[in-house]
């Protein structure tokens, strides 16, 4: 059983160098499906303190979301330094197939995130890979939609599914 980790983001800009709003992964394996879960939302000023850049363009975006996503995403903030902590000691020392949504977006966004608090990502960058290729190549219907929209979380685990669906078929 070969594990993989999904990783959705939310941010405050849609560069490399984000803050980052929150953190969601789901670790699935093929025979299994999903198998743990990681959430934790982040301290979008103290992202900023370390470097990392907050739009204006994301900001008005941010503006035209629901609520009580907007609402979730100010709860139980972490700075980045325990967010990205918290992140490498649930990821674990393995390295594992790391998925996210794009090619050049959650995860170029995190190991820019590592950096700039000098810490060390927890996967290696040819583990990197790309659910938005896979899913636009092999082309099959996503299931029906579970779970709030831009909340990371839901977001990587919809994202597992749909990808487990494409390994299945």
């Amino acid at each position: 059983m070969t594990i993989n980790v999904m990783i959705d983001l939310e941010t405050m800009s849609t560069e490399s160098n984000a803050a980052i709003c929150s953190i969601g992964a789901v670790k699935f394996t093929l025979e299994e499906g999903i198998v743990d879960t990681f959430y934790c939302t982040v301290d979008a000023a103290d992202c900023k303190a370390h470097g990392l850049v907050i739009s204006a363009d994301t900001i008005r975006w941010w503006s035209t979301q629901p609520k009580e996503v907007l609402e979730s995403l100010r709860k139980n903030n972490l700075s980045l330094i325990d967010a990205l902590t918290a992140f490498s000691k649930w990821y674990g020392t393995q390295q594992y197939p790391t998925w996210a949504c794009g090619s050049d977006f959650d995860n170029v966004i995190m190991e820019n995130a590592y950096k700039s608090v000098d810490m060390k990502r927890p996967w290696s960058p040819w583990k990197n890979r790309c659910y938005r290729t896979m899913r636009e190549v092999i082309n099959i219907p996503e299931a029906s939609r579970e779970g709030t929209y831009h909340n990371a979380l839901d977001d990587a685990t919809h994202q597992t599914h749909h990808l487990l669906k494409i390994f299945r078929s």
